[in-house]
């Protein structure tokens, strides 16, 4: 996982980006499966690190198995996280609208399991790997001190913080209850200026796929441009999508929930996945979907 250009072929490590697991070990499993699957490997590479965008818990009936199965991949991956608002709201001892009696019931668990609460406490707001210019968040990617007092409609500081961010559809920036909605502009225009251009964001929080791209300060929506095909990984049938990164050009990828199970009662039975790796000396990035 670098720049895109030429280099040298037959790179066999891949880069395994997850998000919104919400304590739904069964799919964590069910996407491990898959990225493990030998058709998998020959064709991506060998997953040698995870990046957990966050939501790790909330909604989900399984914190603690889910939590443990992450560290687990400690042994032979390295495991980036980073924290979620369902992960901030769970700590500072917020309820978040939605969940069942029987995820909350398995929420009070963690309090008492010293391992999983220090693994969440640790958990930063954003991760960024500058040499391959990514930048991991949950939400979005922008400083909460750089959103001018004025623009703070709501007094909740929390609203803006990276964790409770979200893109706008609507075309311009604003701020709800929910969180901070920002246009992929300002979120290309605040990263060129603090970290430089060519970056690929990475987030979740927001339940379905998205991906835009920023070239000479153009910005598109490209999800229906990424080459599209159907393979099947471990008896299921994957849906994906790619692009190939080009040097100087910014992109965000938006990977979509992992967990679903927790949203079941609203129809969510999708699990998704994105991948970063390299095939003859040029980088890629996928978004995956698969149903459980």
């Amino acid at each position: 996982m670098r720049s895109a250009g030429v280099r040298d072929a037959g790179m066999s490590i891949a880069h395994l980006i997850i998000s919104d697991v919400h304590a739904d070990v069964r799919a964590l499993n069910a996407i491990l499966a898959i990225t493990s699957d030998p058709k998998f490997i020959a064709m991506y590479g060998e997953v040698r690190q995870v990046i957990n965008l966050g939501d790790t818990i909330g909604r989900g009936n399984h914190p603690v198995e889910t939590i443990e199965r992450l560290l687990e991949l400690t042994d032979e991956k390295k495991l980036v996280s980073i924290m979620g608002n369902h992960d901030e709201a769970f700590l500072s001892d917020q309820e978040i609208f939605g969940s069942s009696s029987e995820s909350t019931g398995a929420h009070l668990e963690l309090w008492e399991n010293k391992r999983s609460l220090r693994f969440l406490k640790r958990l930063p707001q954003y991760w960024i790997d500058e040499k391959n210019r990514v930048l991991a968040v949950h939400g979005g990617p922008i400083d909460p001190e750089t959103i001018p007092d004025s623009e703070k409609e709501i007094p909740d500081e929390r609203a803006y913080m990276r964790m409770w961010q979200r893109i706008s559809e609507a075309g311009y920036d604003f701020v709800a209850d929910s969180g901070y909605y920002y246009t992929p502009e300002l979120a290309f225009d605040y990263v060129e200026e603090t970290f430089g251009r060519g970056f690929l964001i990475l987030c979740g929080h927001e339940h379905h796929e998205a991906c835009y791209s920023s070239v000479g300060g153009e910005t598109k929506y490209i999800l229906d441009d990424m080459i599209m095909r159907k393979e099947v990984f471990s008896g299921r049938v994957v849906r994906v999508r790619s692009l190939m990164r080009h040097e100087g050009v910014s992109y965000i990828a938006r990977v979509g929930i992992a967990g679903p199970a927790g949203y079941a009662g609203l129809g969510w039975k999708t699990s998704h996945f994105g991948l970063l790796w390299e095939s003859k000396g040029i980088d890629w990035v996928g978004l995956f979907r698969f149903e459980l």
